[in-house]
């Protein structure tokens, strides 16, 4: 069904033309919006109006399984020296947005990734940050959180954070 959200499932995730591969938990996108009250001392502490300020864009992805080289691509600092080597160094002072790509969410539906764009979630400047907590234990599977960042795109149109369809 075109254009249809689906209300159940998990999805495939596309970061700057990689496939981040396979997730274990949730996967999810958070949207919300800051605003200011305005206020009249005649009104007391009642506001009468709100201002926005701001919108705030994040999505979590718990990814598993993961290749060095996808790795490579959501860790800010991350190097691939070779096909065995991730090497993670500071990175003081660098700007999130100038390693901002498209992120694009594209739900599976019976086992097969949506083709469907209108169907898609995309998030068109997202930079990924880590926090990452990996367990060693004999009955935990390993998950590699990657938080993604969005940021207004400054392309056509300007301010676009993300969009559906």
């Amino acid at each position: 069904m075109e254009g249809t959200l689906r209300d159940l499932g998990p999805c495939a995730l596309i970061f700057n033309n990689i496939d981040l591969g396979p997730t274990l938990g949730d996967v999810t996108f958070k949207y919300t919006t800051e605003s200011v009250d305005i206020k009249e001392d005649q009104k007391g502490k009642t506001p009468i109006d709100s201002i926005f300020v701001g919108q705030i864009t994040e999505l979590t992805a718990p990814l598993t399984r993961a290749q060095l080289a996808t790795l490579a691509s959501v860790l800010p600092g991350a190097t691939l020296s070779s096909a065995s080597t991730l090497r993670v160094s500071t990175n003081v002072g660098e700007s999130m947005y100038d390693n901002a790509y498209a992120l694009i969410v594209k739900p599976i539906i019976e086992g097969v990734i949506s083709t469907d764009k209108t169907n898609w979630l995309t998030i068109l400047k997202a930079a990924p940050s880590a926090d990452m907590e990996v367990v060693y234990n004999v009955d935990g599977q390993r998950v590699y959180k990657a938080i993604f960042k969005a940021f207004p795109s400054q392309a056509t149109p300007i301010g676009e954070i993300w969009r559906i369809g």
